[in-house]
């Protein structure tokens, strides 16, 4: 936000759970404070129970970048779902929508080899049908090369030569023709996760169960839902509508608190391996003490020209920044949260008793929840295997099929 007050900018949201209106704390979604201050686009454009794709977002952001662009401001992206980022740095997939058994049987092919680091091997596969598209591609880019080997097989063409999809608004034009600086805030391991702990407690603090116990009560909000799969909404509605329920019950507190912190940690580790994998985004140390320094970084790459911020991409520096680091890891294996309401025995008590009360408020609409959720999974089936945000319990299912989407874990 500061830096949109300096350049002057405007904020256009990248993030698949702040699309849904009513989801309001575990969303993370700006204050009206914020909202006063800066102009926040993409924020609360569908309801819980609707899908919001990557093709919507890619044509919704588009729309809001000409819009920005259009009153003199600078439009700034800020969000970490990764599949939107994609479609907007990377261009709208020109291909069909992919046949789940090829997929499946190229994810079979290259994941021996991307485990080995066979790369060379793995891009054999696709130049023998596609040469063009393998010259185009960067090195250990697994993810692309898993999406254009299943293209070539399924359609059993050149990606040249298929056909162009209709762009009526002119949004690939469009794209085509901004200068996107992308940079991702990169951070010590432990000490984003001891972060990613505090704010799932002010979270809870702040109400997530009783913004749960209302959405559902009043059936904006059902666990089969696409905003029901959502990392904190989805604990706390496997926890509120757990089977069987008893009040007071500890254990389940402290299940539901360790499950909520360890999938929003693993979450933001897929994250982190899929922008490591993303060469056209500038890695910059997050400094939470001083933030204006990175504001300063930031404004600088803005002024250099387009050549010289591709060159510095390439700096050895950005390649020490995306090295995994082993002594991090080791650390990372005795990680324990620090969580107030496990370690204050009147914390605790006093979430329980919200939770309880949260629960008594459901009881009258159990019956009628349940019928509407089991219609609507209906249309989301799918669901079972992850959803907006879905942690990475689902997400590893989706990851082995469409590796480098996201997936690792902490």
């Amino acid at each position: 936000m500061r830096l949109c007050e300096l350049l002057p900018g405007e904020l256009i949201s990248v993030d698949s759970v702040q699309v849904y209106r009513g989801l309001q704390i575990g969303a993370n979604k700006p204050s009206a404070d914020e909202r006063a201050r800066i102009v926040h686009h993409l924020l609360d454009v569908r309801d819980p129970d609707e899908e919001y794709t990557a093709g919507a977002f890619y044509a919704d952001a588009l729309r809001a970048v000409e819009e920005v662009l259009a009153r003199g401001r600078v439009p700034v992206l800020v969000g970490g779902t990764s599949m939107y980022l994609r479609w907007l740095v990377s261009g709208r997939p020109e291909a069909p929508k992919a046949d789940p058994a090829i997929a499946e049987r190229v994810r079979l092919l290259l994941a021996p080899l991307e485990a080995s680091g066979s790369w060379a091997e793995g891009l054999e596969q696709l130049a023998a049908l596609d040469g063009a598209r393998a010259e185009m591609l960067s090195r250990n880019d697994w993810y692309r090369l898993s999406r254009a080997l299943t293209v070539a097989l399924q359609t059993s063409s050149t990606a040249a030569a298929l056909p162009r999809l209709p762009d009526p608004e002119g949004l690939d034009a469009l794209r085509s023709s901004l200068d996107l600086r992308c940079f991702f805030l990169a951070a010590p391991r432990e000490a984003l996760c001891r972060r990613i702990d505090a704010r799932c407690e002010a979270m809870l603090e702040a109400g997530l169960l009783e913004e749960v116990s209302s959405l559902l009560a009043s059936g904006r909000l059902l666990p089969s839902s696409p905003a029901g799969r959502a990392i904190g909404y989805r604990q706390v509605l496997d926890y509120l509508l757990r089977s069987p329920w008893a009040p007071a019950e500890g254990v389940a507190l402290v299940e539901f608190l360790e499950g909520f912190t360890a999938a929003s940690r693993r979450y933001a580790a897929q994250q982190v391996k899929w922008f490591r994998n993303e060469p056209q985004f500038e890695w910059v140390e997050a400094d939470w003490a001083a933030p204006e320094t990175v504001e300063q970084h930031v404004l600088g790459q803005l002024d250099l020209e387009r050549a010289r911020f591709e060159q510095l991409l390439q700096a050895p520096r950005q390649a020490e920044l995306r090295a995994l680091r082993p002594d991090e890891a080791k650390r990372m294996k005795t990680y324990a949260p620090r969580l107030r309401a496990l370690d204050d025995a009147a914390a605790k008590a006093a979430l329980l008793a919200r939770a309880d009360a949260c629960r008594a408020q459901l009881e009258p609409h159990l019956e009628a929840m349940q019928a509407a959720d089991a219609e609507l999974s209906r249309r989301y089936p799918w669901h079972k295997e992850g959803g907006a945000g879905a942690d990475a319990e689902d997400a590893e299912a989706v990851a082995k099929r469409l590796k480098g989407t996201d997936g690792s874990i902490i």
